[in-house]
């Protein structure tokens, strides 16, 4: 197989906006890289930079947290599903606060900014990718999520909410970047009304609102509409993409998850890599690239 070169963005993008659960401004400057050093978070401030590898999570209450030297970067889950999901391998992510933001609750805007900066080879820095070789598996009771060969990256979710807006809702796919961007990207993320009250006395979600999140009362959810029928599922599925990111190369396996969360994303990625023989380094077939997509999202297609 012919090597296939890691991918980076042609320019810097910025982007503003609001935390979901501290609620205060932060802004997002993404650079290209010129050589091979992965995905990496940059505090503005003081220049400590964090990497964007499963070593580095801290808190994952309700999002993914990146902590290092008294830094900390929350809820890096969306962009790092964007960039993932989009084959950028390597990138500078300056942050101007501490948590990045919430946007509109999904990775469609990280996704057009993305698109808008452009995305290109960085010569002579060849993909490779963590390549499955025999099934790992963590289970907390009824929760669990596993990874087992596959020739590529398919996802298998399954969410089960005693709600009857949500209930059981199932999705699978082979992930590429035009599938990532039309099936997952626009999908938000969900909270239960009778939540909020509890997440608040904790810090939690002071930034949240309709603007930015699905909020599901007794008798659905309170937004005008849903972009996918099945959007609380994509969106685990989103944020599983995100959590994958911190095994730091692309994944060829099949991944299946049932009630699963930010906890045991980051589980499964730890103790995959923590077996040795249960993966290897493998070369990656070239992707339909993300540059070649038009920018903007338009509106995501129901399911």
């Amino acid at each position: 197989m012919s090597p296939f070169f890691s991918q980076t963005l042609q320019h810097s993008i910025t982007v503003e906006g609001r935390g979901l659960h501290s609620n205060s401004s932060c802004m997002v400057t993404i650079h290209p890289s010129d050589q091979p050093s992965g995905l990496r978070f940059r505090h503005a401030a003081s220049g400590v930079e964090i990497r964007a590898l499963v070593g580095r999570v801290g808190d994952l209450s309700l999002a993914t947290t990146l902590e290092q030297d008294g830094i900390r970067f929350a809820t890096v889950e969306h962009l790092l599903s964007a960039l993932s999901g989009l084959g950028v391998d390597h990138a500078l992510i300056e942050v101007g606060g501490e948590e990045l933001p919430i946007l509109d609750g999904s990775a469609a805007p990280w996704v057009e900014a993305i698109l808008e900066a452009g995305v290109c080879e960085l010569p002579g820095a060849v993909r490779r990718s963590v390549r499955v070789l025999k099934p790992v598996e963590v289970r907390n009771g009824e929760k669990w999520i596993k990874v087992e060969p596959y020739p590529g990256l398919r996802l298998r979710y399954t969410i089960d909410f005693d709600h009857p807006a949500i209930g059981r809702q199932s999705r699978e796919l082979t992930l590429s970047p035009e599938k990532y961007r039309r099936e997952l990207a626009s999908a938000r993320t969900f909270c239960m009304e009778q939540d909020i009250e509890f997440m608040r006395s904790r810090g939690l979600a002071l930034g949240g609102s309709l603007e930015n999140a699905v909020v599901f009362g007794p008798k659905g959810p309170l937004n005008e509409s849903l972009r996918y029928q099945d959007e609380a599922v994509r969106h685990k599925m989103l944020d599983l993409v995100g959590d994958l990111a911190l095994l730091g190369a692309p994944l060829q396996g099949l991944v299946s998850a049932h009630a699963a969360g930010h906890a045991m994303h980051v589980a499964l990625v730890k103790a995959l890599l923590d077996d040795q023989s249960s993966w290897t380094w493998a070369a990656v077939e070239p992707l339909k690239a993300a540059r070649h997509f038009p920018v903007g999202l338009g509106q995501a297609m129901p399911a």
